[in-house]
C-alpha cells in the first residue's frame, strides 16, 4: 500500500462556549449547521473527546502546547497584568514555523493580554484578532469599552462583524498561501456574551448578559458561523494534503445545548468537559466514521504535528489519534484548584478521572463513580456497588 502524503495543509477550527449537542451531526439539528455535518459526513466524529479544562485559558495552552495546563501551571483564567503563555513553551505555531510552514491566527487569543504576549510572539506569522476572553461583534471594544482588534501587534480599526471578518481574513490566508505549507488556527468567538446576531450593530448587548441573551439570539450567531465555516471549506477544497480539525474549548454555559450531559462550563461534569471533535483528511480517514475511544486536546495537537511529520522539542501529554492506540484504557485527569473561574463564578474544588467506561469525580467534598456508557448523564453514583474500583480511582485523582 502506498504511503498517505504528510499534510502540507493543517486548520484547526475552535469554537468557544459552546453546548455539545448545538452543532450537527451531534445535535437534534434545532440549530442547523449544515456545513459542519458536511465536514463531519466526509471526516470522522470522536464522540467522548475532552478539553483538559472547563474554561478558556487551561484549554488553549494545552490545545497549542500538547502539554496538560497542570504541567504549564497555566490552570485558570489569566486577567490584565498577568503574564501570559511561558516564551519556554513552543507552540503549534512554532513548530509548524520551523518546519517551514506558513502560520496564521484569527479570532480569539486569550493567552496574553500584552502584545509582546501574543501570538506573534509564539509562531503565528499572522494574526488579526483579539487578546480579550471577548470583545463586541461590532465596536471590537472590550468589556472595559477600550479598543482591542489587533493586526499582530498593532491596534487597527477594521469595520466588520467579528465571524465575517476572521473568515475573510481565513481565506485570504489560504488564497496567499496556495502553494507554501500552512497552519491555519482559526478561533471564533461567536458563542460567547454580548449575544449579538449578524444585522445588529444599532442593538449594542451586554457583556454581563451570561442569562439575560436569548436562545433564537445564540442560535442565530451559530448558524452564521456555520455558514463562515461552509465559506473556509470551500476556499480549502478537499486533497489527500489537508487536515481539518474542529472542535471546542471547553463546554457551553446557560444558553448552549449539553444534549444528555450534565451541568456546564467551569464544572468536571461531562457538560463543562466533554467537546466535539471532527477530523477530515482525504484518504486517511474513513467518510462518516465515528470513534468513541475516550481522547483529549493534547491528543490533537500531537495529531497535527505527526500528520506533517514534525517532532514536538518537549514530550507531550498527548498520543497521535491516527496512529496506534493503545491496547489498555488510558486514564485522563482533570482538576481545579483555584477558587474563581470569573470574577461573577465561584469555583468549586474538583477532580476528575476517566478510564474506559468508568469516570470518578470529586466535587466539592462528593465524590462519584459513574459508568458512562451507561449513564451519560452522569445521574447515578456506583461506588457502593464498586467499593476497590473507587478506591483505586481516587488515587488516581489524588495523583
Amino acid at each position: 500500500m502506498a504511503k498517505h502524503p504528510k499534510a502540507k495543509r493543517i486548520v484547526l477550527i475552535l469554537f468557544d462556549f459552546m453546548g455539545y449537542a448545538d452543532i450537527e451531526p451531534f445535535g437534534s439539528g434545532e440549530i442547523r449547521t449544515p456545513n459542519i455535518r458536511r465536514l463531519a459526513e466526509r471526516g470522522r466524529c470522536h464522540t467522548d473527546f475532552y478539553a483538559p479544562s472547563p474554561i478558556c485559558v487551561p484549554s488553549r495552552a494545552a490545545l497549542l502546547t500538547g502539554r496538560h495546563p497542570k504541567h504549564l501551571g497555566m490552570e485558570r483564567n489569566i486577567y490584565h497584568g498577568e503574564p501570559g503563555l511561558p516564551p519556554s513553551e513552543h507552540s503549534l505555531a512554532h513548530h509548524f514555523k520551523n518546519a517551514g510552514y506558513c502560520t496564521g491566527l484569527f479570532g480569539k487569543w486569550h493567552l496574553g493580554y500584552e502584545p509582546e504576549d501574543g501570538p506573534n510572539a509564539h509562531g503565528f506569522d499572522d494574526f488579526l484578532g483579539f487578546h480579550e476572553w471577548n470583545i463586541d461583534y461590532y465596536s471590537h471594544k472590550s468589556r472595559e469599552g477600550d479598543p482591542a482588534l489587533y493586526r499582530n501587534t498593532e491596534l487597527v480599526e477594521i469595520p466588520g462583524y467579528t465571524t465575517d471578518l476572521f473568515t475573510d481574513q481565513a481565506i485570504d490566508f489560504v488564497e496567499k498561501n496556495a502553494d507554501t505549507p500552512f497552519f491555519l488556527f482559526v478561533s471564533y468567538n461567536a458563542g460567547l456574551p454580548p449575544y449579538t446576531p449578524p444585522g445588529r450593530e444599532d442593538q449594542p448587548q451586554s457583556f454581563d448578559a451570561w442569562t439575560d441573551g436569548s436562545r433564537a439570539d445564540y442560535a442565530a450567531m451559530i448558524e452564521h458561523l456555520d455558514t463562515s465555516v461552509g465559506r473556509l471549506l470551500d476556499s480549502l477544497g478537499e486533497d489527500e494534503e489537508t487536515l481539518v480539525a474542529l472542535t471546542y474549548d471547553h463546554g457551553g454555559a446557560d444558553l448552549a445545548c449539553k444534549g444528555p450531559f450534565f451541568h456546564g462550563f467551569g464544572t468536571l461534569w461531562e457538560g463543562g468537559i466533554r467537546v466535539p471533535l471532527i477530523l477530515n483528511w482525504l484518504g486517511r480517514i474513513e467518510p462518516g466514521s465515528t470513534d468513541g475511544d475516550p481522547a483529549i486536546m493534547m491528543d490533537l495537537t500531537a495529531t497535527m504535528l505527526a500528520s506533517a511529520g514534525v517532532e514536538a522539542e518537549k514530550s507531550l501529554d498527548g498520543i497521535d489519534l491516527l496512529g496506534e492506540m493503545p491496547k489498555e484504557p488510558r486514564s485522563l485527569h482533570w482538576r481545579i484548584d483555584f477558587p474563581t473561574l470569573h470574577e461573577n463564578w465561584v469555583a468549586r474544588k474538583q477532580r476528575a478521572v476517566r478510564r474506559g467506561k468508568w469516570k470518578y469525580l470529586w466535587d466539592g467534598g462528593m465524590e462519584f463513580l459513574i459508568d458512562l456508557e451507561a449513564d451519560p448523564g452522569e445521574r447515578v453514583s456506583l461506588g457502593y456497588q464498586h467499593p476497590e474500583l473507587i478506591a483505586e480511582m481516587r488515587e488516581l485523582a489524588a495523583g
